[in-house]
Order: C-alpha cells, then structure tokens, then sequence
C-alpha cells in the first residue's frame, strides 16, 4: 500500500496584516512583534460565512446519541482559535483583502522557530480546498477534537488562491517563547508613512529585515529599506507579482 506523506512546510509562511481594521491595529501588530507572539481568532470571525460546516457519514447519523456527537464537535470547534498564513508574500488579492487594501503589511516567519515555540497542543495544518463540506466518520463519535480540526483544515475551492496554511491552538493571543521567528517584514504600497516609521522603531536592533513594494505599472518588486535593522543591507527578493 502507497504511503501517504505529511505536506512538505514551506520554509517561510507569511502572514498578511491590515493596520486600518481598527483603532489599536497598529500597536497590536508592534505588540506582537516585541512580545513574541500570534493572536488566535474564532472560526466565526472568518469571512468566510461556510466556515465550520461538516457532513456526517451515514453511519455517523444512524447513532443514537447522534445529537450528542454533533454539540460536542460544535463545542470543540469553538474552543479552537486560528492564525492564518499563506505560502506566498506576492498575492495581490491578499494584499487587498487581508493587508488593507495594500496600506498594511505582511510577516515572514520561520515555520520551525515559530512552532518550537508554540504549546504541544497546537498544531499546523495545510488547508484542503474542496466542491463540498467534509465528511466525518464513525471514528469521529469518540474524538470531537480530531473531528473540529478535520474540519477546520478544510475550505470550498474558491478560497484555493490564498495557499493558506493555519495554526490551530486556543483562542486568543499566544506566546511563542523568546526565539525571533519573523525574519522579515514586507510593508504595502499604500502604507501611511507614519505607521511604517513605528514599525521600523519597533524591529530596530532586531534581525528583521524590512522591504518596501515599489508599483510599477501592472507590477510590483521590492526594495530594502535603509533604515531597517542596523548590519549588512538586505539584499532585495528578485520577485515579480503574480
């Protein structure tokens, strides 16, 4: 029998963040920076409104105590808490709809450093994206924990261009110890002057490197900013949107 692999982790995963969705954004995301940790969100809080929907199996619905399977699964999805990256840090739509407009900015991390820092219980996982809600099974009866993330590591097809990859955990903020797993920071073409000066105080003396995006027509590249942490400069990603 053919082996089934566990998906290859990207060697960075990067996180796409608006400073315009409200009054503390700015200072939450330095927060975050100087204090070593991610903010875990509700499947409810998605935009995505199908979020969370599942399908039983056949012999799942035939047990008779069914609707106790059911509130159990609903319960441990909502004891679930999601942070959400994506594979690549050049998805124009992302940075419209996840980086305000392109007035935000996006993290790079190290998966590696990221989850050595994280509790044991949480859990990486890349999404499936798929024409219908996903199936759960008879197994599922005795375990509402493997059922929410089963169904939490799933999306419809239409959501496929964000190659999104998600740490499942409790809700709400989460340390991820003292290691530095942002190795870089990718700032928006619209971003307010003043936001990106604090944020750059924010990583000075770090070894974060920072990069502008530069609009050129239908494209975009990326210039190192000089005022970024003090050593050699950053050399910019030959890259090109996509």
């Amino acid at each position: 029998m053919a082996q089934v692999r566990a998906p290859i982790v990207p060697s960075r995963l990067y996180r796409y963040r608006s400073l315009t969705r409200s009054a503390t954004a700015l200072e939450e995301e330095i927060a975050s920076i100087r204090d070593n940790y991610l903010y875990f969100a509700s499947f409810t809080s998605m935009n995505d409104p199908m979020e969370g929907f599942f399908r039983p199996s056949r012999i799942l619905r035939g047990k008779s105590d069914y609707k106790k399977i059911v509130r159990d699964i609903t319960k441990a999805k909502s004891e679930i808490g999601i942070a959400c990256f994506s594979e690549t840090y050049e998805n124009i739509l992302m940075w419209a709809h996840y980086a305000g407009n392109y007035a935000g900015m996006c993290f790079a991390y190290s998966p590696s450093d990221l989850l050595d820092g994280l509790p044991d219980d949480a859990s990486l996982v890349r999404l499936a994206y798929v024409d219908a809600p996903p199936q759960l099974l008879k197994s599922h009866a005795t375990d509402a924990g493997d059922a929410a993330v089963r169904v939490l590591s799933q999306k419809q097809y239409n959501w496929a261009y964000e190659r999104e990859w998600r740490v499942l955990g409790g809700t709400g903020p989460m340390s991820y110890g003292h290691k530095q797993a942002i190795r870089s920071i990718f700032f928006g073409s619209r971003i307010k002057t003043n936001h990106k000066a604090q944020v750059l105080l924010a990583i000075r003396g770090t070894t974060i490197k920072a990069y502008m995006m530069e609009i050129s027509g239908y494209e975009h590249s990326w210039e190192p900013i000089d005022d970024s942490p003090k050593g050699p400069k950053a050399k910019a990603p030959k890259t090109r949107a996509k």
